[in-house]
């Protein structure tokens, strides 16, 4: 064989060799954890590439406490795996398993990353799993300037997933005062966010296990007490999420109340009157309350009489009749609503002699 058809040989095999490989886009979050497993800061968004080919991925820069991280990870099979200044990388079926080498500052750290692989049409999603058993999800770092911390990447690769989130804002809150005879009508608002180019067909509510209406919001009436929430998204493709939550409706205002005395003569309300004009005068009760709209008023009435001090107190009286002479009417009223709530009030009439 002469050297022209090596040459052709060795194109041929080189053109093979790219024909086959392929560069998938990947596309995911960053996050990184403290040895107490809490998350410093919000997930990074990251982009980068995955060589199926060389079974290598790498991370497009992206910043950490001011700085640019720069990660290499090589794709791991199903096995086990020992690396200096790494824990075990035990890799299981149905998983993919990252040596990592991260650029920070000037720092160089090995770790490793165990993926379980979900796979979607179009791509795969890389789930970063506690290979290590401390509850944090992937290898914590035992090497470089963060021992203990752990370094968590989670994409997909090829396609994007279909994806759909949804959450429900509730206007005022999960606790809700009664604002309506037995209760409220409450706000219910559903933030969807679809990923990967799906599409959302529909948005269906239930309260207390029951179809309450849907669309984007809903503003259902909702009784005293406690009410289960849950909206579900559901895209074109079947894909669909689902928020659930609790809310409460309370009554802890008092009912209003008031007192008066009102001359049944004239009709008009009295703040005081003569002895003649006693027989003439009526108390009226009157209570009211937003969430109640038949509260429980009762009131006492109680003679009251003037003293001065060294006077003597005598009370008189027989089997017939008893005198007592008053210098004030005193009224003390009570209003109560269903829940409990009580509103107590007194109004005293001056007797003129």
């Amino acid at each position: 064989m002469n050297i022209k058809s090596l040459s052709l040989v060795a194109s041929l095999l080189i053109l093979s060799v790219n024909v086959n490989a392929e560069i998938q886009a990947i596309s995911g979050t960053a996050l990184m954890y403290d040895p107490a497993g809490q998350p410093i800061g919000a997930p990074t968004p990251i982009r980068g590439e995955y060589d199926t080919d060389a079974q290598q991925i790498i991370i497009d820069p992206w910043i950490f406490l001011g700085a640019p991280v720069n990660s290499q990870i090589q794709v791991l099979p199903p096995g086990n795996y020992l690396f200096p200044g790494v824990l075990p990388i035990n890799v299981g079926p149905g998983q993919l398993g990252g040596m990592i080498t991260t650029e920070w500052s000037v720092s160089t750290i090995p770790h490793g990353l165990v993926w379980d692989i979900i796979s979607y049409t179009g791509g795969q999603h890389f789930e970063p799993v506690d290979s290590d058993g401390d509850g944090i999800p992937g290898l914590k770092m035992i090497s470089g300037p963060f021992p203990g911390f752990t370094l968590v990447y989670e994409f997909d690769a090829g396609e994007q997933a279909l994806g759909i989130d949804v959450e429900i804002n509730i206007a005022g809150g999960t606790i809700q005062q009664c604002a309506e005879v037995g209760g409220s009508h409450v706000e219910l608002t559903a933030t969807v966010d679809l990923s990967g180019g799906a599409e959302l067909a529909s948005i269906d509510w239930i309260v207390d296990g029951n179809a309450a209406g849907s669309g984007t919001s809903i503003t259902p009436f909702l009784t005293l007490g406690t009410h289960s929430i849950s909206v579900t998204a559901t895209g074109v493709s079947g894909v669909y999420d689902t928020a659930s939550t609790t809310l409460q409706v309370v009554d802890t205002v008092k009912p209003a109340l008031s007192i008066e005395f009102i001359n049944t003569r004239t009709g008009q309300t009295v703040t005081s009157v003569d002895g003649a004009g006693v027989s003439f005068i009526e108390v009226r009760l009157t209570g009211s309350d937003v969430c109640d709209a038949d509260i429980d008023v009762a009131g006492v009435a109680k003679p009251v009489y003037a003293i001065t001090g060294g006077e003597v107190i005598k009370i008189q009286g027989n089997n017939k009749n008893v005198n007592m002479p008053t210098t004030a009417i005193e009224v003390t009223a009570t209003a109560m609503d269903d829940s409990g709530n009580k509103q107590i009030d007194l109004l005293i009439l001056p007797i003129n002699n």
